[in-house]
C-alpha cells in the first residue's frame, strides 16, 4: 500500500557544497520548529536517539535521501553531496561536530559546508585564516549534538544545551588567526582541496596516505620539530600530549594539530624519492610513550617500525619511506623491510615463505658465499654462521630470535656483527635479499630440513672407508683421518657448522678444527671424488634425489660491491705454483695473491693433486705391494726363477724390488724353500785403508793446495762422495770448510737466529724445515707432504734445537698434533719479519734438497 509523502510548504534552497545538517536546520528555522519535531515529518524516526552530528550527515539510507528530496522539493540526488558518504573512499572519520569560519558564516548567512566536517579542512582559503573548532563561549565544538534549539535558533548561534540551557553564544565573535601568504598551512589546504575537488585513484589514494602519516607522526613528533609552523602549533602539541586532547571529544588544538600533522605528511608525500630522512625521523620514536609515562625521549636510538602505520600507506609510499630511512633503521630491520632493494616493503603478516626458506639454508653458508661476503680480514666462522640466520630475517614477520630457530639460536653478536659489516658494505643486505628472493620464487633443488632429518650422523665404517681410499689410492691413516672423513660427509651432505657441539662428531677443540682444515687441505683429487660419489651413494640409499651440493647463482651479487672477490677470480696457475710447488702454507698464499684464506682453501680444491710419493713403510706402499706381490709371487713364479732358474734371494730382490722377508714369506707359503748363496762367496778381500785406488800426494794436491771439494774430486775419479771424504780422513789431509754460508756474520738479526746459522752448515734449511712442520699434524705428515724421510727430518728440528739450546716442539701422542713451545713460537714470529723472510727464501728455498737415493760407487777406471 503506497503511503503519499508529505510536502513542505515553506522550502529553503541547499547551497552548493552545505552540508545537510546546515540545511535541514535552516528549514526547520524557515518553518519556525524545532528540528525535532519536523524529523518524524521527514522520515529520520528512531535515527536521532543517538544525538550526535553522525545521525544527520553520514551513513544516511539512500531512500531516506530519496525520500527527503521529494518532500521538499529538491532535485533527485541533490542530497548525494551534502553527506560525508562522497569521502567514504578515503577511510576519514568524521570530526565531532564542525569547525567554521566566522567571516564565511557571516557571509552566507550561515550555510555550513560539509567539508567543514572532515579532519583535514583546517582552513579558510578566502579568508585566509584558520578554522574555529570551539565556541567561544562553552569550549565545545559546535553542532557536535542536536538539541531542543536545534533549529530554532540563527544558524550562527551555538545551540549546544547545558543543565537544560542553550549556550546561545554567537559564534561569529571568534577572532581566527590570521596567516601570512606562504604559511605552509595553506598550500597544504589547496592540496588536500584540489583532490577532493577530483576524486580520482591517485586523488584517493595520496588523501589516505595523508591520514595514514598524520596520524603516525601525532603519535611521535616532538613538538619542538613544529616550530617553523609557530609557537601556537608548538604550545597545542605540548597540550595535546600533557592534556590527553587526544581522548577528549572536544579537542581545543585539534585544528592546529590537523594542520601541523598534514603539513609534515604532504611534505613526505610530495618530495622526490630520496628527501631528507630528518623529515621522517618522527616515524622511528615512540614519544607518544615518553610524554605518556612522564619519560624523557629515548637515547637507545632508532626504534623498530611500526608495521600496522607502515602497511596503512600505499606500496608507492611505503617504497620511499623505506628507501629514506634506511641508514635509520637497525640492521635487522633493513634486512626485514628489504630496505636495500628497488622495491623494499613490510612483511606480510601469516606468509609462511619466508619460515619455509630454512629448509633450502644450510646451517653453514655456502663457500662459495663466503668467499664473497668475508673481507680480508674477519672471522670466517661469523660469516659462515651468521649470514644463514640473517637469510631468514627477509620478509619474514617473526623476530629474529624465533626466526632463526631452526638453524642456530639468534646471538646478539650477530646483530652487532651485521651492523659493522653493512656500515662498511652495504650492498651486503641488498645481496641477502636477492638470495632470499631467489629462494623464495625459484626454490633450491636441496630440501636441507629433509637432510637434516636423514643424516643426524655418518656411518661410514673402517671397511668402507679402507676401500674408498684404495679406489683413491690415499692412505687412511689412523682413526682420526676416518673421524674427518665423516665430518667431510656430513657436512657435504647436511651443510652442517661443525663448530656447533650438538652435533655428534663436531669440533671438540681448536686443535680438533686445526686437524681437520689440515685433513682439508692434504686430501687429493681422487679421494676427494670417491668421498663426493661416497656422499652421492648415501643419498640414493636414503631416497633422496638431490645433487649432493649446491648454492645461489652468483646473479644475487651482479652490480654489487661486497667485501670478498668472486670465486673464480684467482689465478689458479699462480696458486699451483704456490701450494703444490713450492709447498707455501694458505695463509701466505692468500697475502701473495690478494684474497682471503678461505678463497684459497676453495679454489685449491679446484687443483688437481696427485697422490703424494709415499715413503717405503706408508700403508698405501704397503697395499701396492702387496697386491703386485699377490699377482707376480705366485708358485709358478718360484719354480721357474729360483728352482729351475738358480737365482738366489738376492738375485730375486734386485729383479723383483721385494725384501727379503717377503720373499720368504711367500715362498714359504708356495711351499719353496729359498736357498742363500753360499758363505765363500759373501767373504770381502781386505783392502788397505786407501784401498790402492788414488795416489795420496796427488789427493793432498788437489784437495789441500788446489782446495777443490771432495764431489769435484770424486767425479773425475769415478767415486763417491764420502769415499774421498774418508781417503782425506785416514791420509790426514784437512777438509776445507764448507757449507752454505756457514762463514757469515749476522749481528742485526735475533740471538736466536744468529746461533742458528752463523758458523754453521745447513742452519738456514734447518729453520726452513723447522717452519715447514710446524704448518702440520706430526713429523711423519711433514715428511709425506715435503717428499722427506722423516727420521731426517726429526733429526735436523733435534739438531736446531741443540744449537738454540731449548725445546722448540712438543711432539704430540697419537692423536694430538705437534705444537710450539713458547720460544719456538717466538722463532717463527721473527722468521716472518721482512728481512729474515728474505733471506730464508735466497739461502733455504722451500723446495731445496729432495730425497735422494743411496751413493752408487763407481767402478775404478782401468788403464
Amino acid at each position: 500500500m503506497m503511503v503519499e509523502l508529505r510536502t513542505l510548504p515553506l522550502r529553503v534552497k541547499l547551497a552548493d557544497g552545505e552540508a545537510i545538517d546546515s540545511w535541514l536546520f535552516r528549514l526547520a528555522h524557515r518553518n519556525g520548529m524545532p528540528f525535532l519535531q519536523l524529523a518524524p515529518t521527514l522520515g529520520f524516526g528512531d535515527r536521532l536517539r543517538v544525538w550526535h552530528n553522525y545521525a544527520l550527515t553520514w551513513q544516511l539510507p539512500e531512500s531516506l535521501l530519496r525520500r527527503i528530496e521529494t518532500q521538499t522539493g529538491l532535485p533527485p540526488a541533490a542530497l548525494e553531496t551534502a553527506v560525508l558518504d562522497q569521502f567514504n573512499a578515503l577511510g576519514w572519520k568524521p570530526i565531532p561536530g564542525s569547525r567554521y569560519c566566522p567571516a564565511c558564516l557571516s557571509e552566507t548567512g550561515g550555510r555550513w559546508p560539509i567539508r567543514w566536517q572532515l579532519p583535514y579542512t583546517f582552513v579558510c582559503l578566502a579568508h585566509r585564516c584558520m578554522l574555529a573548532g570551539l565556541c567561544p563561549a562553552c569550549q565545545r565544538t559546535p553542532r557536535s549534538r542536536i538539541s531542543e534549539w536545534s533549529g530554532l535558533a540563527s544558524p550562527t548561534r551555538c545551540t549546544l544545551a547545558r543543565h537544560g540551557k542553550p549556550c546561545d553564544a554567537d559564534l561569529l565573535a571568534h577572532r581566527p588567526q590570521r596567516l601570512r601568504a606562504d604559511d605552509p598551512r595553506l598550500a597544504a589546504q589547496v592540496w588536500v582541496n584540489s583532490r577532493l575537488d577530483h576524486m580520482d585513484a591517485t586523488a584517493v589514494t595520496a588523501l589516505r596516505d595523508l591520514d595514514a602519516l598524520a596520524a603516525w607522526f601525532r603519535q611521535r613528533i616532538d613538538p619542538s620539530e613544529l616550530a617553523h609552523l609557530g609557537r601556537a602549533t608548538v604550545g597545542a602539541m605540548q597540550e595535546y600530549r600533557d592534556h590527553n586532547h587526544s581522548l577528549k571529544r572536544h579537542q581545543a588544538t585539534a585544528t592546529l594539530i590537523a594542520a601541523a600533522m598534514a603539513c609534515q605528511a604532504i611534505d613526505v608525500i610530495t618530495t622526490g624519492d630520496h628527501h631528507d630522512h630528518r623529515r621522517l625521523a618522527p616515524l622511528l620514536r615512540d614519544v607518544y610513550t615518553a610524554y605518556r609515562t612522564g619519560q624523557s625521549p629515548s637515547a637507545r636510538g632508532p626504534m623498530i617500525l611500526s608495521h600496522k602505520r607502515l602497511t596503512s600507506l600505499s606500496e608507492r609510499l611505503q617504497h620511499k619511506v623505506l628507501a629514506s630511512i634506511d641508514s635509520q633503521l637497525p640492521v635487522t630491520e633493513r634486512l626485514r623491510y628489504r630496505t636495500r632493494t628497488p622495491a623494499p616493503r613490510p612483511p606480510e603478516l601469516g606468509a609462511t615463505t619466508a619460515g619455509d626458506r630454512a629448509r633450502h639454508i644450510p646451517q653453514h653458508l655456502w663457500p662459495d658465499w663466503v668467499i664473497r661476503l668475508r673481507p680480508l680480514r674477519g672471522r670466517a666462522d661469523q660469516i659462515a654462521v651468521d649470514i644463514p640466520n640473517a637469510l631468514l630475517i627477509p620478509g619474514n614477520p617473526t623476530r629474529n630470535i624465533h626466526a632463526t630457530s631452526e638453524l642456530s639460536p639468534w646471538r646478539n653478536n650477530t646483530s652487532i656483527f651485521l651492523s659493522q659489516l653493512a656500515q662498511r658494505y652495504p650492498d651486503v643486505l641488498t645481496a641477502l635479499c636477492n638470495i632470499a628472493e631467489h629462494l623464495d620464487s625459484c626454490g633450491a633443488p636441496i630440501d636441507y630440513r629433509r637432510r637434516r632429518a636423514t643424516f643426524s650422523d655418518i656411518k661410514l665404517s673402517k671397511a668402507d672407508w679402507e676401500e674408498v681410499c684404495a679406489r683413491a689410492d690415499a692412505n687412511p691413516g689412523e682413526a682420526l683421518r676416518l673421524l674427518h672423513a665423516r665430518r667431510h660427509l656430513f657436512h657435504l651432505l647436511t651443510g652442517a657448522d661443525l663448530s656447533n657441539r650438538q652435533h655428534p662428531i663436531g669440533f671438540t677443540s681448536s686443535q680438533e678444527y686445526a686437524s681437520y682444515l689440515l685433513f682439508q687441505r692434504q686430501m687429493i683429487s681422487a679421494l676427494r671424488d670417491e668421498l663426493h660419489q661416497h656422499a652421492a651413494r648415501l643419498l640414493s640409499a636414503a631416497g633422496i634425489d638431490e645433487p649432493v651440493t649446491w648454492s645461489p647463482p652468483a646473479e644475487c651479487a651482479a652490480g654489487l660491491r661486497l667485501p670478498g672477490r668472486d670465486p673464480d677470480d684467482i689465478d689458479m696457475a699462480m696458486l699451483h705454483q704456490l701450494i703444490l710447488v713450492k709447498g707455501i702454507g694458505p695463509a701466505e698464499a692468500a697475502r701473495r695473491l690478494g684474497v682471503s684464506i678461505e678463497h684459497i682453501r676453495y679454489a685449491a680444491q679446484q687443483l688437481h693433486r696427485p697422490a703424494p710419493p709415499y715413503a717405503w713403510n706408508s700403508q698405501p706402499a704397503a697395499r701396492k705391494r702387496r697386491s703386485r706381490a699377490d699377482e707376480l709371487l705366485t708358485t709358478q713364479f718360484f719354480q721357474r726363477e729360483h728352482v729351475e732358474a738358480g737365482k738366489d734371494a738376492t738375485t730375486l730382490m734386485a729383479e723383483t724390488g721385494f725384501s727379503r722377508k717377503m720373499l720368504h714369506r711367500y715362498a714359504r707359503d708356495a711351499d719353496v724353500k729359498i736357498t742363500m748363496r753360499r758363505v765363500s762367496d759373501r767373504i770381502k778381500a781386505d783392502r788397505d785403508p786407501c784401498g790402492g785406488r788414488i795416489d795420496p800426494e796427488w789427493l793432498q794436491e788437489q784437495a789441500g793446495t788446489l782446495q777443490r771439494t771432495n764431489t769435484d774430486i770424486a767425479a773425475e775419479v769415478g767415486l763417491s762422495h764420502e769415499t774421498i771424504r774418508r781417503y782425506r780422513k785416514n791420509l790426514g789431509i784437512e777438509s776445507r770448510r764448507t757449507g752454505t754460508h756457514s762463514d757469515r756474520r749476522y749481528p742485526n738479526l735475533p740471538a736466536d737466529i744468529r746461533r742458528a746459522v752463523e758458523g754453521k752448515r745447513g742452519g738456514w734449511q734447518r729453520l726452513r724445515r723447522f717452519e715447514q712442520v710446524t704448518a702440520h699434524h706430526s713429523i711423519n705428515t711433514a715428511a709425506a707432504a715435503l717428499g722427506h724421510h722423516a727420521q731426517n727430518l726429526n733429526l735436523q728440528i733435534q739438531r736446531l734445537e741443540a744449537d738454540l739450546g731449548a725445546e722448540l716442539l712438543i711432539r704430540g701422542h697419537r692423536y694430538q698434533p705437534i705444537t710450539a713451545t713458547e720460544r719456538g713460537r717466538r722463532l717463527l714470529d721473527q722468521l716472518r719479519q721482512p728481512d729474515i723472510r728474505e733471506l730464508l727464501e735466497e739461502l733455504a728455498p722451500p723446495r731445496a734438497h729432495q730425497i735422494r737415493g743411496p751413493y752408487k760407487r763407481k767402478a775404478p777406471n782401468t788403464p
